[in-house]
C-alpha cells in the first residue's frame, strides 16, 4: 500500500489483481487495518450497484480480451468475476458501516471519452489486435507482472492508451473530491491503473 496526503486527507492506495479469489482476504485485512472513514473503489457507479445486489453467482467474461485475462490468470489460481476484490470490499465496508464510493467513470462520460480518443481506424483493426492477442506468449511470472502485460497488449495503440489515461485521471479527480469530505479513505485499485492514479495525484 502507498500513502497520499490530500490536504488533512489521508489517503492509502491498495493495488489489487481483479479476479483472484486469494484478493479478498488481502482487502479485507486492508480495511480492518485502515479502518477507513471511506472506501473508494476503481469501478463504475453502474459497477458499484451491481456488487451491492449481487447474489454470489459467478458471471461469465464479457469479451475475447477478458476471456484472454481470464486464461492467463488461470495459471495461478482460478479466477472468479465479479471480482472478489471488489464483492469483498463492498461486504466488509458494509459490516463495518463504511460508505463505499466508485472512481471510475459512469458510462455517459466513459462513452465520451472513448470516442474522443480511440478513431475509426482502430475500431477497423480491433479484429486483428484480437488476434494478436490470441497469439501472444506472455512471460510473466507472476500474476500482477500479467496483468501488467496483458495490459499493455490490449491498450497498445494510440487511442486506447489516451483512453487509459483518461481513466485514471478521472479517479485521481474523484479520489481528490472525495478526500474534501472524509480524512481517512482507502482506495482499492486495479493494478494496471495504479500507477497512473498515483502519478495524477502527484502531479
Amino acid at each position: 500500500m502507498e500513502e497520499v496526503r490530500l490536504g488533512r486527507a489521508s489517503v492509502a492506495l491498495l493495488p489489487v489483481v481483479r479476479g483472484l479469489p486469494s484478493e479478498a482476504p488481502s482487502v479485507a485485512r486492508a480495511i480492518e487495518s485502515t479502518a477507513p472513514h471511506l472506501v473508494a473503489l476503481s469501478i463504475s457507479p453502474d459497477e458499484l450497484e451491481a456488487l451491492r445486489t449481487y447474489d454470489g453467482r459467478p458471471a461469465e467474461a464479457a469479451n475475447f480480451e477478458e476471456e484472454i485475462y481470464m486464461a492467463g490468470l488461470s495459471a495461478w489460481e482460478t479466477p472468479v468475476k465479479p471480482a472478489p476484490c471488489f464483492t469483498e470490499a463492498v461486504r466488509t465496508s458494509a459490516a463495518r458501516h463504511v460508505p463505499v464510493e466508485p472512481l471510475d467513470m459512469d458510462e455517459e462520460t466513459f462513452t465520451s471519452a472513448y470516442t474522443r480518443f480511440v478513431g475509426a481506424v482502430e475500431l477497423l483493426f480491433q479484429g486483428r489486435a484480437e488476434g494478436r492477442l490470441a497469439r501472444k506468449r506472455f512471460r510473466a511470472t507472476t500474476p500482477e507482472e500479467f496483468v501488467l502485460e496483458w495490459d499493455a497488449a490490449v491498450n497498445r495503440s494510440t487511442g486506447f492508451a489516451r483512453l487509459q489515461i483518461e481513466r485514471e485521471k478521472h479517479m485521481a479527480s474523484r479520489i481528490e473530491t472525495l478526500a474534501g469530505t472524509s480524512d481517512k479513505i482507502l482506495a482499492v485499485v486495479e493494478v494496471e491503473r495504479i500507477r497512473g492514479v498515483l502519478g495524477a495525484l502527484r502531479a
